[in-house]
This record gives structure tokens, sequence and C-alpha cells, in this order.
């Protein structure tokens, strides 16, 4: 005498349970794969800087997105979201701007804040002054007190440290006090602003 045993599959609120009439049943209890909620949408995001000026940290990057709602934007990936695409006091260089939707979709962006102006001519004379009387002393090799004016940057970073020792006190450079020509270069020029561009 022959048995005959049938298998039924039936699926139930997307568990599968396999039962044979033999009393024997297994189960899957996988869960049910999450719908892509970025699938489909081509978000595009734009990214508008502003070059700063050379040795100041004012520049702009204004970023917008499309495709989707809700977006929120961060500056770099140590960066917060924030509800405002727009990001000042940005130094020049380059950054990546992020871009986030209401559903989480993330999109990236390379964008590049340039350093703008050219030297002016009262940063110039200060800088011909501080090459011809103080760099001995402060450049790459030897950065005395930690200050190196072959760096352009740092002579503009460093201009009220430079007014007191050369001219208010006078005891920079070290071969003796400035001549009241030379001091006269230095306060001009910090008194027109002490930027780069002045």
């Amino acid at each position: 005498m022959n048995k005959r045993i049938t298998t039924g599959i039936k699926i139930i609120a997307l568990t599968f349970i396999i039962i044979n009439f033999a009393s024997c049943s297994k189960s899957d209890t996988s869960p049910a794969p999450k719908a892509d909620a970025c699938a489909g949408k081509t978000i595009v995001i734009t990214a508008t800087p502003t070059a700063t000026e050379a040795c100041t940290a004012d520049g702009k990057i204004d970023v917008t997105a499309t495709g989707s709602t809700g977006f929120t934007f961060k500056l770099n990936s140590a960066g917060t979201y924030q509800a405002s695409g727009a990001f000042s006091n940005v130094a020049a260089g380059d950054y990546t701007v992020f871009a986030k939707d209401g559903a989480g979709c993330e999109i990236t962006k390379l964008v590049t804040v340039a350093s703008g102006g050219v030297a002016g001519p009262l940063f110039t004379a200060v800088k011909g002054l501080v090459t011809a009387k103080c760099q001995s002393c402060h450049n790459s090799s030897t950065a005395n007190g930690g200050m190196n004016w072959q760096v352009e940057c740092n002579i503009v970073k460093n201009k009220t440290r430079i007014k007191v020792r050369a001219v208010d006190e006078g005891t920079m450079p070290q071969s003796g006090s400035l001549a009241q020509a030379d001091k006269d270069i230095i306060t001009n020029w910090i008194n027109a602003g002490g930027g780069y561009t002045d």
C-alpha cells in the first residue's frame, strides 16, 4: 500500500510557511525588503562660490538643490546640516557641499573658493620693509617667535604684533629701531585696513 504525501506552500503576511501533510513545517521570518526612498529621484546640486580676499576668510558658498523636497545643507563631512544653503566666512580652498532631502537622500559636490585680489601698494611696501629688515630672523628655516615673514598671509595675520614691536615699542628689528619713515609705512598700511589688497 502506497501512501501519498502532498506538499503545499502558503504565504501569510510575508512569512513563508511550508507545510506538508506529514506534520512537518518550516518558516522564514526574513524581513521584507524596504523600498529605496531614493530610487527614481534625480537630485541636482548647484554650488556657487564667491572668492575671498587673499589672507582672509570672507568667501561665500551658496548651495541649492532640485529634484526633491525638504532639503538641508552642510559644508564638508564634519559639518552640521542646516536649513539654509548659504555659507559665509569661508577661506580659500576646496570644499564638499552636501544636500539631503526629507527622505534622507544625500548628494555631494566639490566646490572651490578662490583667493581674489592683488597685493595693494601699502601692503607691498610693508612686505618689502619686512623682507629687508626682519626676514633674516623670521623665515621658513629660522622662524623666531614662530613667525615666518616669507609667507605673505603671516604678515597680514600678525599686523598688530608687527606694529607693536616695530612701531610702538621699537624693539624690532634686532639690528635697531626703524627710521620714522619705515614706521610710517607700517602705520599707514594698518590705518588703511592692514589687508593684502590695501
